[in-house]
């Protein structure tokens, strides 16, 4: 077929709906004045910026998102209804002299709409003392004031319209679930977009029609909660995730060009940009990967240092009565390296997959409308053996680990730091090879190299996931650089902006 079926045509009838409300906001926009933000602190801001990133670790799409989220967490610290809400202004120019907006191109009127966003959620947060359901919604929407795109919402849309009917939800969850629309929803976010919870709770909250003040606020979101946790999520995140590169394709290349419904009108001349896109992408990831590499490098040597200075240098004069200088050189530097080393062994698809994608967008868009045949095995047959030598590897690998290190002279304290770090370098890393795994149209081959790497490194990684999950929850870096540096530094800058405002007026007086 040359034309789009109704999927398609749908999709592109939204986005040229976007496009044409774009331009509308554009033309609004033009007239309207804007925030304009001295430069006074903007070198210590940025450069306090990517250190504070490079503690946390996190997606780079949501970078915006935290930083409002620090914001309104030491805003809403002395529970003040009256500061939280007339703190728009302020947000604004802290979040310009940090970077993440360009000087000159707020509106002015956004900022009464952010007051009443902070003023209302800190009421929710204080009525029902949950972070998830107050501050943390407060940073998308006002990320989404600032920054909002609606082809996302589109794009999203279309997703979960296609797996909807494309997927057999008997097949993929082993029987029903009532909450499986609800589920479905949350696995495309999680899955094609990478969102977090408080991303997905806010689109869910959207759809609900819910704000923070209105009375059934609380249970609508007792409601998400059971939702983001239910095992029906996992199941089928994981199953769009399989399936789901030529769609992340497809989203990356709504965001780059003005307008991907003309192009849609055209299948030759669709497929030529979407495989164009695809190119790009590989390159792009590559990038990506390098840069990942190296905020990776300065994660770990700037956890490692503060617990060396901390913890480690401490016990080695307490327990030996000096530092022991190659244990503590090893577990600064070999983590590090070791990420390093990672690098050479993440590889970018091939001509055969740039075939597959295409061909499966061009299924997808112009195809005949039909049920889509997956294949919904949840086990490979392996057996008790293969568990039983899969546990095994474990004990080996950590063994004759340990064995090397304590031959080096490594305490019980060095090892726990040195396997801390190597496990936390390993899910790093896994984590960027992933980002090859999310383009791949079908299941990653397996190089000599590759399969050397996985044996050695997949108990560190399965540790490292561990510990991620639990960092994420008490990040001692970043809390640490939050109270000993952000807040001292962004109250200065704050005192240091109000009286040269109290300067400019004296002058204006004169």
């Amino acid at each position: 077929m040359s034309s789009l079926n109704t999927l398609g045509q749908r999709f592109a009838d939204s986005l040229h709906a976007a496009s044409l409300k774009a331009a509308t906001v554009v033309l609004q926009e033009e007239h309207e004045n804007k925030i304009h933000v001295s430069g006074a602190g903007r070198t210590l801001t940025q450069a306090y910026e990517q250190l504070r990133n490079a503690a946390e670790y996190t997606e780079e799409h949501l970078l915006l998102q935290r930083a409002i989220h620090r914001f309104y967490r030491r805003t809403f610290l002395p529970k003040d209804e009256t500061l939280a809400g007339s703190s728009g202004e302020e947000l604004v120019i802290e979040l310009t002299l940090a970077g993440y907006l360009q000087n000159d191109t707020v509106a002015a009127g956004v900022v009464p709409k952010i007051n009443k966003l902070a003023r209302d959620y800190f009421l929710a947060q204080t009525k029902y003392g949950k972070d998830a359901w107050g501050i943390d919604v407060l940073a998308v929407e006002i990320e989404q004031l600032l920054n909002y795109d609606i082809k996302r919402d589109i794009f999203v849309q279309f997703a979960y319209d296609y797996f909807l009917r494309a997927i057999d939800r008997e097949k993929l969850l082993g029987g029903s679930d009532p909450n499986y629309e609800l589920a479905l929803f949350v696995a495309v976010h999680r899955s094609l977009l990478k969102s977090d919870p408080a991303t997905i709770r806010s689109a869910m909250l959207g759809r609900y029609k819910q704000e923070p003040l209105s009375a059934s606020y609380g249970k609508t979101n007792e409601m998400l909660d059971g939702i983001l946790d239910s095992p029906a999520v996992d199941k089928a995140q994981r199953f769009i995730s399989k399936h789901g590169a030529a769609l992340r394709i497809l989203s990356r290349l709504i965001d780059e060009e003005d307008d991907v419904s003309v192009l849609l009108q055209s299948r030759e001349q669709f497929l030529v940009a979407f495989e164009k896109q695809i190119i790009d992408e590989y390159t792009r990831i590559d990038s990506r990967i390098n840069r990942g590499i190296l905020k990776s490098v300065i994660f770990l040597i700037i956890t490692k240092f503060i617990i060396g200075i901390a913890i480690e240098v401490p016990y080695d004069y307490w327990a030996h009565g000096e530092i022991l200088w190659l244990a503590l050189a090893v577990n600064l530097l070999f983590p590090p390296i070791y990420m390093v080393l990672l690098r050479f062994t993440l590889t970018l698809p091939g001509a055969n997959n740039t075939t597959a994608l295409t061909d499966t967008i061009d299924s997808l868009l112009y195809g005949k409308e039909q049920t889509t045949r997956f294949s919904y095995g949840t086990s490979s047959g392996f057996g008790t053996a293969f568990n039983i030598a899969y546990g095994l590897l474990f004990v080996v690998i950590f063994g004759a680990a340990s064995y090397g290190l304590m031959q080096l002279g490594f305490s019980a304290l060095h090892l726990l730091i040195f396997f801390v770090f190597l496990s936390t370098a390993s899910f790093l890393g896994f984590r960027l090879s992933r980002q090859i795994r999310e383009i791949e149209a079908g299941d990653s081959q397996q190089n000599g190299v590759s399969m050397i790497r996985d044996f050695l490194y997949i108990p560190f990684v399965v540790v490292g996931r561990w510990m991620s999950e639990k960092y994420s929850r008490v990040n001692i870096v970043a809390m640490t650089l939050d109270m000993v540096i952000e807040l001292p530094l962004k109250t200065v800058l704050h005192l240091l902006r109000q009286w040269g405002s109290f300067i400019a007026s004296k002058k204006d007086e004169l």
